[in-house]
């Protein structure tokens, strides 16, 4: 069986939890892929948590958001209750949760990716109507590099069956990048607007079309694309927003730049067929 890679689509009912923790087989499984994944995102969260520590920005505590879907999670947030003032908190701030959550995944990753083990996608007949889909998480530059380096290339009709730790850093290498998108206020709209200030209102709607062309590889783009015109893809104005940022702090977004390199997959999630 799969387990990294095969996904059912299945909801929390009172059966499916009773399964769960009464077979200890299924629960380590699911305590190795949901707690380095809550691990990720509470380091991306309590990065912003204490970049407005830093700063004097009141905020809340990291919330997390669950879900009877999926993954489990929606992610996580923290509320700030005060404007930001200037471009360079914005840039601390903005930066501060995709870095330290990208250091939080990085060893999961690398762990992950070692335990996980290249099998053959075989083809059986189950007498299913239309076939068996195989959903195949996607491939960042990040998890290719890693994968060659423990496991060299991977012959055609090969995949990694992931361990549940890789499979975690799947779902934060997602959120990173997604998070690390200039646009609107994502940590990446955030970032670009304290690097170009009202530059970026202009620039975001070519951004915008940018990702909805992404969308004709994976359509998940498209949904991303309705929500950021919905809560706008322009940047609100900072209080003082004529301060620029320094040498060190352009690194700082340069290196946010890197980390959304790396992690950025332009299709997260595939699907295969793997009965005729």
């Amino acid at each position: 069986m799969l387990v990294g890679q095969l996904t059912a689509f299945l909801t929390l009912t009172a059966h499916t939890f009773r399964s769960v923790w009464s077979n200890g087989q299924l629960l380590e499984i699911g305590l190795a892929f949901s707690l380095p994944t809550l691990a990720i995102l509470l380091a991306h969260e309590l990065g912003h948590y204490f970049a407005c520590r830093r700063n004097d920005l009141p905020s809340t505590f990291p919330y997390f958001i669950p879900a009877p879907l999926l993954i489990g999670t929606l992610g996580a947030f923290i509320r700030i209750r005060s404007p930001i003032r200037t471009r360079r908190e914005l840039l601390e701030v903005g930066a501060s949760g995709p870095i330290a959550g990208f250091l939080v995944l990085l060893p999961i990753l690398i762990y992950g990716v070692a335990k996980s083990e290249p099998v053959s996608i075989v083809e059986i007949d189950w007498g299913l109507p239309g076939g068996l889909l195989l959903m195949k998480p996607g491939t960042s530059l990040l998890m290719w590099v890693v994968t060659r380096l423990f496991h060299g290339p991977l012959p055609t009709g090969t995949v990694l069956n992931l361990h549940p730790f890789a499979l975690a850093a799947w779902v934060g290498t997602f959120v990173t990048a997604l998070n690390l998108l200039p646009l609107g206020q994502l940590d990446g709209g955030h970032i670009f607007y304290a690097a170009f200030g009202r530059r970026q209102w202009s620039l975001s709607w070519w951004l915008l079309g940018l990702l909805a062309l992404m969308g004709v590889l994976w359509p998940g783009w498209w949904v991303w694309c309705i929500v950021l015109l919905i809560i706008g893809p322009r940047h609100p104005p900072v209080l003082y927003g004529r301060q620029g940022l320094d040498s060190k702090q352009q690194v700082v977004a340069l290196i946010c730049l890197l980390i959304l390199g790396l992690t950025f997959m332009p299709i997260p999630l595939d699907i295969v067929p793997i009965l005729p």
